[in-house]
């Protein structure tokens, strides 16, 4: 169990063998981003995630943690960052067992990270980024540790956050407004209850004139060719503001909050099963 988890793809993917079974294919453990994005993926669809094994993700997820309390995204070796901190983070959370990782650690790792201009980076002495921000922030609500940064990191990090909007947001101080960081600074906003303080005016109007009116979709740039996760990211900011049509979002997962609904009525079964 110690490599278990969701694959990105099945083209080299083998069935999940317990420790023990020999495997028939090398360096093919699962990916915490795609455990992460499955899991998310199966509760869109309403599955009741019976079929998942719970208890072999949480015990992967064991060897992915590194000294310093982040994680890396294999079994294999790997770069560790706080993108991996989330994925773990909310793998533990949709499956409602932190048993299995030092949460303590994680925290510390977080901690460390902070930039001295309120944002927070990749891991220590890094660059502040909105992606990484957003990443530290909703893993700490989601442990339930966000009370471990005082009131003064807070209000520097909302500021921080104030700071990244020009008509949309920009992810790093003196670089272009960008779709995505809509959702990840807004995402972050909304978890520290502040996004209602921001220009969702002009937020709107950027996001709007980076989709294309004649194939659809949303670009990172105006006049740009629009991608998938660009659009994904410019709907979900766009759920943030309370737009007309779509469905209310569930920060922190970065899920509807139907699907996040879904999950808890899971979670129930779950404890009255033990």
């Amino acid at each position: 169990m110690s490599s278990c988890g969701f694959h990105g793809c099945t083209m080299n993917g083998r069935p999940f063998l317990r420790d023990g079974e020999a495997p028939d294919v090398l360096y093919d453990s699962g990916h915490v981003a795609m455990t992460y994005t499955a899991l998310c993926v199966l509760l869109i669809l309403g599955d009741d995630l019976s079929r998942v094994d719970r208890q072999a993700i949480a015990y992967g997820l064991k060897n992915l943690q590194a000294a310093n309390g982040s994680f890396q995204f294999c079994v294999e070796g790997s770069e560790t960052d706080m993108r991996f901190v989330y994925c773990a983070v909310c793998i533990c959370y949709i499956l409602n067992d932190f048993t299995t990782i030092d949460t303590d650690r994680t925290v510390k790792y977080i901690l460390a990270s902070l930039s001295y201009d309120g944002g927070i980076g990749q891991g220590p002495y890094l660059e502040a980024h909105g992606g990484s921000t957003f990443c530290a922030i909703a893993s700490l609500w989601m442990m339930g540790r966000l009370d471990s940064l005082s009131t003064a990191q807070i209000e520097s990090l909302r500021r921080w956050c104030f700071m990244r909007q020009e008509a949309g947001f920009q992810g790093r101080p003196n670089k272009p407004t960008d779709t995505c960081y809509s959702f990840w600074i807004g995402g972050t906003l909304s978890i520290l209850d502040s996004f209602e303080y921001s220009n969702t005016a002009t937020n709107r109007a950027f996001l709007f004139s980076t989709q294309d009116c004649i194939t659809g979709g949303f670009s990172k740039w105006p006049s740009h060719s629009p991608d998938p996760m660009h659009s994904y990211m410019g709907i979900a900011a766009m759920s943030l503001m309370g737009e007309a049509g779509l469905q209310p979002l569930f920060p922190a997962l970065n899920i509807s909050a139907r699907a996040y609904d879904h999950l808890r009525s899971l979670q129930g079964t779950w404890c009255q099963s033990r």
